[in-house]
């Protein structure tokens, strides 16, 4: 009697040993694809939260770091956690190590702060804000908040984030 070998279409094209490979590939792609972001490796992380009445109503977390050696850079994603109709935003203040007419001490960058663009998404959104290193320091500090901005009232915002790096 004559035995009838059966053969998939798949084992005539490819070898297990590419179909194990193609296999590990798509993990890792999945893998990747599914991973959670983040603001970057490369810096100092930070993380704050604004409250009104212990509930939280704005957060935002990333990292400060040394961009280049050019740029000193807030990587930012924050997100509107009340849905009240006030958008949140974040505020870096910088400074720069340096000598002034008082001595050396932390002098603050020009303009004094800068503010991401307002949102009341209830997603993270993803920015950064920079300011050119010193020539004249060499150290960077970034005082970091993120706050909901209300109309015709102090915004409410959250402790600073102090985080500061040599260069």
């Amino acid at each position: 009697m004559t035995r009838i070998r059966r053969t998939r279409i798949a084992d005539i094209f490819f070898g297990r040993a590419t179909k194990l490979s193609v296999a590990v590939t798509i993990g890792f792609a999945a893998a990747t694809l599914f991973a959670p972001a983040s603001a970057s490796a490369a810096g100092l992380p930070w993380a704050v939260t604004a409250d009104s009445g212990g509930t939280p109503i704005a957060k935002a977390y990333g990292d400060f770091a040394d961009n280049g050696g050019v740029f000193a850079t807030v990587g930012i994603n924050y997100v509107d956690m009340s849905n009240n109709g006030s958008p949140v935003y974040v505020e870096v203040s910088f400074f720069f190590w340096e000598d002034s007419s008082t001595g050396v001490r932390w002098v603050p960058d020009y303009p004094a702060s800068k503010q991401t663009a307002r949102t009341q998404r209830m997603k993270y959104v993803s920015t950064e804000l920079s300011t050119r290193l010193h020539s004249t320091s060499s150290q960077a500090r970034a005082e970091i908040k993120v706050c909901e901005d209300r109309n015709l009232a102090y915004d409410r915002c959250s402790p600073p984030a102090i985080k500061t790096f040599t260069y």
